[in-house]
């Protein structure tokens, strides 16, 4: 069961996934003509109650009151600006900041009081209230992901009755309560869902493999990302029910991909318990009876959670024994990793380059993450580079041989349903994202 919350823009299985091209291309030639200098904040705008007022004045003045809250943020937001309906009542917003400020709360806020003035459309007087997410563009972190994490925060605040300011820098996290009340119906509600994310080989733009995540999306709570409720999970003993929940709706994923791609498929495990014999024996078992192939199956464990004892090298042993391909995650240059990588003898390696070259988190990632790569690729193990959101990072993780990339550069996590009609537009896009010739 997953415990990588390296997911985001689009795909983040519940959280109403979004991809609106025009404006996140009017966003990048923005950032183009402003430079980095500035900062560039989103704003994802919902109006709480536009239905309703669509509902009163028809969908023809209901353009007019668009319209007019377009031009109320024009006049407060620093110009120039980008700004996009998204849908009918989310409008994207995206402007340099005032001088000496990285913080949009003040221009949310600002904005808030201007839209909830009432309206005049035809003789109508009408009365809105606002959610508003915000976030800020980061040019070392992809724009999807920026978007969709403003669009999360508005989403916060609309579910929350709305008429709000919410910043994705200062998500809040939700209660525990609630989460261990929802947890044991979700399956039976139908709000859990897998989506997969693609690996991509360097060298020949080759699709190699998919990881698998687990998304949780509930009616009142909204999406809930698995750092919040895997802790729940936990604490009612649900761990192992919901991983056989996870097989249950990939194994046979797994079998009917055959006609698309015969590449493996990683799932993140976060608990060292799915990883003892008995778990083993029923994978090896619940792989037999969907007739997958070997090498079809693969799990990835945080190096953080290896046993420092025997009992990690005969359990690598049975998976292996079993067709069950193993990965360690999280891996870097530490104490923990070395041991991993030599008790366990994995068949791949994931660094999470996703922080690689934020000034933020310091110069230093980038020499621990590059002594790892050397050092699991001593040990004749693959490396892939998880997390790559710019072609600055794809670049760097090239230099230091690794073998493989994922990341929202090279495609975001999707539904898993979708994999028949993804599959190839995935292909393409590795091959245009690696520089290589489109081949017949």
């Amino acid at each position: 069961m997953e415990a990588d919350t390296n997911d985001g823009p689009g795909a983040r299985g519940g959280s109403q996934a979004i991809q609106p091209a025009a404006f996140i291309a009017a966003l990048d030639e923005h950032r183009a003509q402003v430079g980095t200098a500035h900062p560039l904040a989103i704003l994802v705008i919902r109006l709480d109650r536009f239905q309703h007022a669509c509902d009163t004045v028809g969908p023809q003045r209901a353009n007019l009151l668009r319209a007019q809250v377009k031009s109320r943020v024009a006049g407060l937001a620093a110009m120039p600006a980008v700004m996009h309906w998204l849908g009918a009542a989310d409008l994207g917003v995206a402007c340099v900041l005032p001088e000496g400020t990285d913080d949009p709360a003040c221009l949310s806020t600002t904005i808030a009081a201007a839209l909830n003035r009432p309206y005049s459309v035809d003789g109508f007087e009408l009365f809105l209230s606002c959610s508003i997410g915000t976030a800020m563009d980061h040019p070392n972190s992809a724009t999807e992901r920026n978007l969709q994490q403003a669009f999360d925060a508005m989403l916060q605040i609309n579910r929350r009755g709305g008429d709000g300011v919410g910043n994705a820098s200062m998500p809040t996290q939700p209660r525990m309560a609630p989460l261990l009340a929802a947890l044991p119906g979700a399956m039976a509600h139908g709000e859990l869902s897998l989506h997969l994310q693609p690996r991509a080989r360097l060298a020949t733009a080759e699709i190699i493999g998919y990881t698998v995540r687990l998304r949780w999306q509930h009616a009142v709570l909204g999406h809930i990302a698995p750092q919040d409720f895997l802790p729940a999970a936990e604490a009612l003993g649900m761990v192992e029910e919901i991983g056989q929940w996870i097989l249950q709706q990939l194994l046979p994923l797994i079998r009917a991909s055959d006609s698309v791609t015969r590449v493996p498929f990683t799932v993140l495990v976060s608990s060292a318990r799915l990883l003892v014999p008995g778990t083993i024996d029923m994978l090896r078992r619940a792989l037999a009876a969907h007739d997958i192939a070997a090498g079809r199956l693969c799990v990835e464990v945080p190096v953080d959670i290896v046993p420092d004892s025997g009992e990690t090298v005969q359990n690598a042993t049975l998976l292996r024994a079993g067709g069950i391909g193993l990965g360690l995650g999280d891996f870097t240059d530490s104490t923990a990793s070395r041991r991993a990588l030599a008790q366990a003898r994995p068949d791949v390696v994931t660094l999470d380059a996703r922080h690689l070259g934020h000034t933020a988190r310091g110069a230093g990632i980038a020499t621990h993450l590059r002594t790892a790569c050397a050092m699991a690729h001593a040990a004749g193990v693959p490396v892939c580079a998880k997390g790559v959101e710019t072609r600055a990072q794809l670049q760097a993780v090239r230099e230091w041989g690794c073998d493989s990339v994922q990341g929202h550069l090279l495609a975001q996590p999707f539904p898993a349903h979708w994999l028949p009609q993804t599959h190839a537009a995935i292909v393409e896009r590795a091959r245009l994202l690696l520089d290589l010739a489109l081949r017949p």
